[in-house]
């Protein structure tokens, strides 16, 4: 059990991610602290995230935002970094630990939590470890489509040094089990039938070039990319062609396996 006066809020990191893990069904891959949202001048960051997928394959994105200490000026600060998070998340989320609230000093600020639809979590800390308590249930947002692609793109890319081929082998992954006959076997596709699948849209190739860096992001650009990083790898092999956009990517039983639970395509 840790020691209460020496705790920074990032020793709450690890229960409320438990939490969302076990309470609202974020996939264990796509749940983690600190996501950046940097967009332009604007530098955003969710200590805590989350994504869920239904049966229906639609993806819930969870972002938390916390301190230890929820004092009526802190949680002011908090609230607003909170506000911010609204539009990229379909829930959002403040944590403390239980101290937090136990004082009657918050009561506007958990009142203006209720109107925003901000949901509040108390974490707490026992002999059996951290138990989070949720005080206010987060109200849905209607999140642009958009923003919700690149919240699902930065989750992904994440820790990823040169993410673009790992972005082609997800996408090719994705648009194998999204495509294929149930009973099939082929574990196969054309490289150019995934770009399109990811790239068509120039909004969301113009999204990737900010969130990955400013680049290329040609459909031959890519290829080549895609060739150093996974041409002589044993998650897949390719089948060339004339013209290298018509070369089938086809994986391996091992490649397969490697594949995340899908986030990238629709």
């Amino acid at each position: 059990m840790p020691d209460l006066e020496k705790m920074h809020e990032k020793d709450l990191y690890p229960t409320v991610e438990k939490f969302l893990k076990s309470k609202k069904n974020c996939l264990s891959e796509y749940v983690g602290t600190e996501l950046s949202l940097k967009r332009g001048e604007t530098s955003l960051r969710a200590d805590v995230f989350g994504v869920s997928k239904s049966n229906q394959d639609e993806k819930t994105i969870y972002l938390c935002e916390g301190k230890k200490e929820l004092k009526r000026r802190s949680f002011g600060k908090v609230v607003g970094e909170a506000i911010e998070l609204l539009k990229y998340a379909d829930y959002v989320y403040i944590f403390g630990s239980t101290e937090s609230f136990e004082t009657d000093d918050l009561e506007d600020q958990i009142s203006k939590c209720e109107r925003l639809g901000i949901g509040i979590l108390s974490v707490n800390f026992n002999e059996n470890g951290g138990v989070v308590k949720e005080l206010l249930e987060a109200r849905r947002n209607n999140v642009d489509e958009q923003d919700k692609k690149e919240v699902s793109l930065r989750v992904f890319i994440r820790d990823i040094e040169k993410p673009i081929s790992d972005i082609i082998f997800q996408a090719a992954f994705e648009y194998i089990n999204l495509n294929r006959d149930r009973e099939a076997k082929t574990s196969c596709v054309r490289y150019i039938d995934v770009y399109n699948s990811i790239f068509a849209d120039e909004e969301y190739k113009a999204m990737v070039r900010e969130v990955i860096g400013h680049r290329t992001l040609t459909d031959r650009d890519v290829r080549n990319e895609f060739q150093r990083r996974y041409g002589s790898s044993p998650y897949i092999w390719i089948e060339r062609k004339a013209d290298i956009l018509d070369d089938i990517i086809c994986f391996t039983e091992e490649g397969m396996r490697k594949g995340k639970s899908p986030i990238l395509l629709n």
